[in-house]
């Protein structure tokens, strides 16, 4: 399995109402055949009250790195890429990991 992180740092402005009703639905449905499951989360202050390092992450997953390289290069990555500008001013920072355990 593949997961991709997506990691938003601390930006200046972040509608995450539009993120979680509008974004993340219309993800799931674009790459409805690509994905097996997704997940938000939201980062908060360490057990020293430290800041978080990441305001959200997402968490998309995949079965194997071509489900990946199909949702990345088909054709409604440009949508949802283009997307992010509604609900943030940064760009997001992404991990691909693959689970071991």
């Amino acid at each position: 399995m593949i997961i991709v992180s997506i990691l938003y740092e601390k930006p200046d402005r972040f509608d995450q109402d539009y993120y979680l009703t509008q974004h993340m639905p219309m993800v799931r449905d674009r790459w409805s055949q690509e994905l097996t499951g997704t997940r938000v989360l939201k980062g908060v202050p360490g057990p020293d009250g430290g800041a978080p390092a990441f305001a959200i992450i997402a968490e998309l997953s995949f079965a194997s790195m071509a489900a990946v390289q199909q949702a990345m290069s088909g054709p409604h990555a440009q949508e949802i890429f283009a997307d992010v500008a509604n609900f943030t001013d940064v760009s997001p920072r992404q991990l691909i990991s693959e689970v071991l355990g």
